[in-house]
C-alpha cells in the first residue's frame, strides 16, 4: 500500500475521459462488426463447419460475459482509470495475435486475449462517464457514446468489406492495433492514478466459478447440439451442468447478500439491486434485444453471400445500414432521455427493433440488398432509441458504490445476449436446414439448397420474433420517472 502522502494527479478533464471511453467503444464495436462479416471467409479459409467457425465470435463474447463482473470488482479496488488503460493495452495485443493466427484454434485462443481487454473497457466505460459528467447529464453523455458506437459499427462493415475484397481476414485484426496502443499511452499519462489501494471485501471466487461453468457449459451445449459427431451423453451432460451451475450461482449470491460480515466476499451481483424493478427489467431487456440483434447480424452475411451472391464489399455496405441510422438517432435519444420519460423512448426503440425482426421473416431469393439494408435500418433506429434511455434509467437508480456494478451488469447483459443470440441463431438455423436438406450442414451448401436455406432463415427469425415481443412487454412494466423519484429515498441497497 502506498503512503497517505502519495501525490495524486490532477483530476483529468471530463472530455478527455469521454475521448478515451469513446476510443475503446469505437474499436471494440468496429472489431465485432468486422468479424461478423468475415465469418463466411474464415469458414472457407479453414474449411470448418459453421458450428466450429462461430467460436471465433463465441469465445470473445463468452470471455467478456464471464469476466465483466470480475473487472468491475477490481476497478473498485484499483481504480477504473487504471483498469481501463490496461484494457486498451490487452485489447491491442490480442488484436495483433489474431492477425497472425495460422489456424482456427489459434485464432480462437487469440480472441480470448482480445476479449479480456474488451471486458475491461466495457465494464468501466459507462461508470467513468457517469463520474465525469454527473447524473444530470448522463443521458446526453451516453447518447454521445452511442455516436461512437454507431461510428464503430459503421466503420466495421465498410472497412472490413473493402479489406476482404483486396486482402484477407488477417488484415482486419491489424487495423485497431496502432490506435489502441496510442490511446493506452495517452491514458497511462492522464487517467491512471498511483493512489492507495482501497479496502474492499474479497472477490467471490466460488460464485465466479459457478458463473464460468454456467456460461461455458451453456455455450458448449448450444454450439454442439447439431453436431452429428457429438455424443448425446456429452451434450446432455453439458445441459445438466449448465442448469446445476446456474442454481448454485443464484443460491451463492443470495447467501452472501443475506449473511454479510466484514470478512465475507461481496456477491458478484448483489441481490438487493433487484429490489428496484427498473434495474432488473432494464438488464433483462438489454439481454433480450441483443439476443435478437445478433441473430440477425450472424445470419445476414451468409444470406447475402450465398443467396444474393453479394460481394464482400457489398456485404459491408449493406451492413452499414445499422450504424448509419444509429449515428443519426443516438444523440437525439440521449437528449430525449434527459428531457422526458426515458421509459417511453426505450419502449419505442424496442418496438422498432421488433418490427425490423418481423420484416426479416419475409426475406426471399428475390429480395434486393437495398431492401435488406432498409430492414437493418430498423435495428439501427430502434437500438439507439433503446440503449441510452435504458442505461440512463438504471444508472439514475444507483448510489455511487453500486454504479460500477450496475454498469458491469448491463454490459454483461449485452454480451450474454450477443453470446446466446449467436449460439441460438446458429442452432435454430442448423436444425431447420438439416431437417429440410436431409442432414446437410451450412458448409455443404450449393445453390440447389437455396429454398431450404430461405425457409430455415424465416423459421429462425420467427423464433426470435417472440423474444422481441417479450422484451416489449417487460419494458412496459418499468415504473415511470415520477415513480422513480417517489421511491428514490425509500429503498436502501446493501452491498
Amino acid at each position: 500500500m502506498l503512503p497517505a502522502t502519495t501525490k495524486i494527479k490532477a483530476k483529468p478533464n471530463k472530455w478527455l475521459i469521454f475521448f478515451l471511453v469513446s476510443t475503446g467503444v469505437f474499436f471494440s464495436t468496429m472489431d465485432s462488426s468486422m468479424v461478423n462479416i468475415s465469418l463466411p471467409f474464415i469458414m472457407e479459409d479453414f474449411d470448418t463447419s459453421l458450428g466450429k467457425t462461430e467460436w471465433v465470435v463465441l469465445m470473445y463474447l463468452l470471455t467478456t460475459s464471464v469476466t465483466m463482473l470480475f473487472w468491475g470488482h477490481l476497478a473498485d479496488r484499483f481504480g477504473r482509470g487504471n483498469l481501463y488503460t490496461a484494457g486498451l493495452f490487452i485489447f491491442g495485443t490480442g488484436s495483433l495475435l489474431c492477425s497472425r493466427a495460422p489456424s482456427l484454434n489459434i485464432l480462437v485462443l487469440s480472441r480470448f486475449c482480445q476479449a479480456l481487454g474488451a471486458a475491461m473497457l466495457m465494464a468501466n466505460g459507462p461508470a467513468m462517464i457517469k463520474t465525469a459528467f454527473g447524473a444530470e447529464k448522463l443521458g446526453s453523455s451516453l447518447g454521445l457514446i452511442g455516436v461512437a458506437t454507431a461510428i464503430g459499427l459503421m466503420a466495421g462493415p465498410a472497412v472490413g468489406g473493402l479489406v476482404l475484397e483486396f486482402y484477407s481476414w488477417h488484415t482486419l485484426f491489424l487495423l485497431p492495433v496502432p490506435a489502441c496502443f496510442l490511446a493506452a499511452l495517452l491514458a497511462l499519462k492522464t487517467i491512471t492514478r498511483p493512489m492507495p489501494i482501497k479496502k474492499s471485501p474479497p472477490f467471490d471466487w466460488l460464485g465466479g466459478v459457478w458463473w464460468l461453468i454456467f456460461l461455458t457449459s451453456t455455450t458448449y451445449f448450444l454450439s454442439h447440439a447439431t453436431d452429428i459427431n457429438a455424443k448425446a451423453g456429452v451434450t446432455t451432460t453439458g445441459l445438466g451442468l449448465s442448469l446445476t451451475a446456474l442454481i448454485l450461482f443464484i443460491r451463492r449470491e443470495q447467501t452472501l447478500s443475506r449473511n454479510k460480515t466484514p470478512s465475507s466476499p461481496a456477491p458478484l451481483i448483489p441481490t438487493g439491486l433487484f429490489a428496484r424493478r427498473v434495474i432488473c427489467i432494464s438488464t433483462t431487456t438489454v439481454f433480450l434485444v441483443f439476443l435478437c440483434l445478433f441473430s440477425v447480424l450472424i445470419l445476414t452475411p451468409f444470406y447475402l453471400k450465398m443467396i444474393l451472391h453479394t460481394t464482400s464489399s457489398g456485404i459491408g455496405i449493406v451492413m452499414l445500414a445499422i450504424p448509419i441510422t444509429a449515428l443519426i438517432t443516438a444523440p437525439i435519444a440521449g437528449w430525449l432521455a434527459d428531457k422526458t420519460d426515458a421509459k417511453i423512448i426505450a419502449t419505442c426503440g424496442l418496438s422498432i427493433c421488433t418490427i425490423g425482426l418481423f420484416l426479416f421473416t419475409t426475406l426471399s431469393s428475390q429480395t434486393t440488398p437495398l431492401t435488406v439494408a432498409l430492414r437493418l435500418s430498423c435495428f439501427g433506429i430502434g437500438l439507439s432509441l433503446f440503449l441510452s434511455p435504458n442505461s440512463t434509467m438504471a444508472l439514475r437508480q444507483t448510489i455511487n458504490q453500486h454504479t460500477g456494478t450496475v454498469a458491469a451488469l448491463h454490459a454483461t447483459g449485452r454480451t450474454l445476449g450477443m453470446l446466446l443470440g449467436i449460439a441460438l441463431a446458429t442452432l435454430t438455423f442448423s436444425l431447420f436446414f438439416s431437417h429440410l436438406t436431409g442432414g446437410l450442414d451450412m458448409k455443404d451448401y450449393t445453390d440447389d439448397q437455396a429454398a431450404a436455406f430461405i425457409r430455415s432463415l424465416r423459421l429462425s427469425y420467427y423464433c426470435f420474433l417472440g423474444v422481441g415481443l417479450a422484451a416489449i412487454i417487460l419494458a412496459l412494466l418499468i415504473p415511470s420517472e415520477k415513480q422513480f423519484k417517489n421511491r428514490a429515498d425509500s429503498l436502501h441497497l446493501s452491498r
